[in-house]
């Protein structure tokens, strides 16, 4: 399967939503990882601010900053031993897609 748009060669490309076809197995490790992801970048950013700005990050904001880390790591882990199933699971719903719409041109092909 060639993922490029036949009239633009771009590689920006959306599959066009079917009602029958397959979904992509996402695995809840990768939500837990994005949303752990999140939640340390704003602690890191609240605790530079408050070293900016104040006289440093508070003790308990340095402990939830620790434990959000060590939870990063953990569902990072976890989506890693998830990732060749995530693969398949996406190669799968890309395979069975028939109808495809270019993003930079909006051209629409099937096929």
């Amino acid at each position: 399967m060639q993922y490029r748009c036949p009239k633009c060669q771009s590689s920006k490309l959306m599959p066009v939503a079917q009602g029958n076809g397959a979904r992509p197995d996402v695995p809840k490790s990768l939500i837990t990882l994005i949303f752990s992801l999140f939640l340390l970048l704003l602690l890191v950013i609240s605790s530079i601010v408050m070293w900016i700005f104040s006289n440093g990050a508070g003790t308990n904001l340095q402990i939830a900053t620790v434990i959000v880390f060590v939870i990063t790591v953990g569902s990072g882990f976890m989506f890693w031993r998830d990732l060749p199933k995530f693969k398949q699971s996406m190669q799968t719903f890309m395979r069975s897609q028939k109808a495809w719409k270019c993003r930079d041109c909006q051209h629409q092909w099937q096929n």
